[in-house]
């Protein structure tokens, strides 16, 4: 075939323009690939790569929402559904991972289930705080109260064992009360509650509170304890210390078992519980050895020294007082 002059370049010029259609066409159709495929191909291996499960599911769920219809699309949903699903019950008591899942999905399938585990939770864990906060409260106010009803008990104990010290040292039987020691003058008349005298009888009245562990709590208990000088015209003649039930009250404050109506058996008990301490109270004034006497009920205790007679009396009824009684002994 014989081509006309000057035709060639008309051909060349025709290709030319063909091959910049085919590049512009193929540009066209080549843009959505360059601009969707590299974040389709980072999704899909952060699902499968990425270095915790929280951020493999996040990558996941992303694709799904965001490339519908990707290659990938069909493997990823059923590894996601089967992964997410168990990372929910998995999740489900545990607020750190229902924390991590509502941060990784923030609109997967079980964000609403989530948000209000996650609201019961911490509900939960906010009246649980405050019922461990009232307990300890409870358990520090109990505490606070087991102290002072030992600093009571210890103060019953501790003024009955002053009271039977000062009375055991006396020396000035046969004279005026001007003559007792100036502490034993200071702790009866100036030290409250104040005693007093009328005619010739000194008293002091001393009421002290204290508690004692029952069953299941603690039983408020008071004990009297009186202070009491008797005169023969206007001499000292006798000390007693005296008070109703005051060997039980004394018991329960030692054994630290309350004794409301006590049996027979159980006063028996608390008159020797209180024996005991009486003896050792009497020891350095009026030592054992060199003055006890053989004593029947209702005295549990007689001691006979340096012209003194000491004597514990236990009182048959409870309408009568116990007492301990300091006097000069009879010729």
């Amino acid at each position: 075939m014989q081509l006309l002059p000057g035709g060639g370049g008309a051909v060349r010029a025709r290709i030319a323009l063909g091959v910049c259609l085919s590049w512009l066409l193929l540009g066209c159709a080549a843009l959505p690939t360059l601009t969707v495929r590299p974040e389709e191909y980072r999704l899909f291996r952060a699902a499968r790569v990425a270095p915790t499960l929280e951020e493999r599911l996040s990558a996941a769920h992303r694709y799904l929402r965001e490339v519908p219809g990707g290659r990938h699309t069909r493997q990823l949903r059923k590894w996601f559904d089967a992964a997410e699903a168990r990372y929910y019950a998995a999740a489900f008591n545990r607020l750190p991972n229902l924390y991590a899942y509502r941060e990784a999905l923030p609109h997967g399938p079980h964000i609403e289930d989530v948000r209000s585990r996650i609201a019961w939770l911490e509900g939960r864990s906010k009246r649980r705080s405050e019922r461990e906060l009232a307990e300890e409260r409870r358990i520090s106010a109990t505490q606070g109260r087991l102290v002072d009803a030992d600093t009571q008990r210890r103060a019953f104990v501790a003024a009955f064992k002053d009271w039977t010290m000062r009375l055991t040292r006396i020396q000035s039987f046969g004279e005026p009360t001007s003559e007792l020691a100036d502490e034993t003058i200071f702790a009866f008349r100036l030290s409250p509650p104040q005693g007093s005298c009328r005619g010739d009888s000194c008293k002091k009245l001393l009421q002290l509170s204290y508690e004692v562990p029952g069953e299941r709590e603690l039983v408020a208990r008071v004990a009297l304890l009186e202070v009491q000088l008797e005169l023969e015209r206007g001499l000292l003649a006798r000390a007693r210390l005296a008070g109703p039930e005051l060997w039980t009250r004394l018991a329960e404050a030692l054994s630290l078992r309350p004794l409301p109506t006590p049996t027979p058996e159980q006063r028996a008990d608390a008159v020797y519980r209180s024996s005991l301490l009486v003896s050792a109270l009497l020891e350095p004034s009026m030592p054992a050895a060199s003055g006890a006497v053989s004593a029947q009920p209702p005295v549990g205790i007689g001691r006979k020294c340096r012209g003194l007679h000491a004597r514990m009396l236990a009182a048959p009824t409870s309408t009568e007082d116990d007492s301990i009684e300091i006097a000069p002994a009879a010729p």
